[in-house]
């Protein structure tokens, strides 16, 4: 079994984070999305006046902390995870945190806590998965990734 070093857990979880929450913050931030989640036609009260008010630079940085949780994660688990490329088990473990992570939120904080409709649950995990995967695929980069061997015969 391959040990990653801790420096190297946390690079990938920092950087994994970073960039997944990128794209999480510019799906989310996006003029047509924004449109669609605060319709106070189709999004519940509470939500509307609620998600305002959250910290987001608080928010992100801890999620990028939780990020290196999950390449910590990914080391332990990575002989048993799916896949047998990089990429497979990066993506695999993109899914694992949208799961474990994004759908239960979804669920006990937007939908029956805040009144979000399903179908704006729907909406954000579909945006949720994307960030997810991003994420997976990063720390699978850093942690799974052989590297690539140039010999040069002369």
């Amino acid at each position: 079994m391959t040990m990653n070093n801790p420096l190297k857990i946390v690079v990938a979880g920092l950087v994994g984070g970073f960039i997944g929450n990128g794209v999480l913050g510019a799906l989310f931030s996006s003029p047509p999305i924004q449109t669609i989640l605060y319709n106070p036609e189709l999004q519940s009260q509470l939500f509307i006046a609620i998600t305002p008010k959250r910290n987001i630079p608080v928010s992100v940085a801890g999620l990028v902390i939780l990020s290196i949780i999950h390449a910590w994660l990914f080391s332990v688990l990575m002989p048993s995870l799916p896949g047998k490329t990089w990429l497979k088990k990066g993506l695999f473990w993109g899914l694992t945190i949208w799961l474990m992570y994004w759908l239960f939120q979804e669920w006990f904080i937007y939908n029956t806590l805040l009144g979000e409709p399903l179908i704006l649950n729907v909406l954000e995990l579909t945006i949720l998965i994307l960030g997810s995967l991003v994420e997976g695929i990063v720390i699978a980069f850093f942690l799974a990734r052989k590297p690539s061997v140039n010999i040069q015969v002369k």
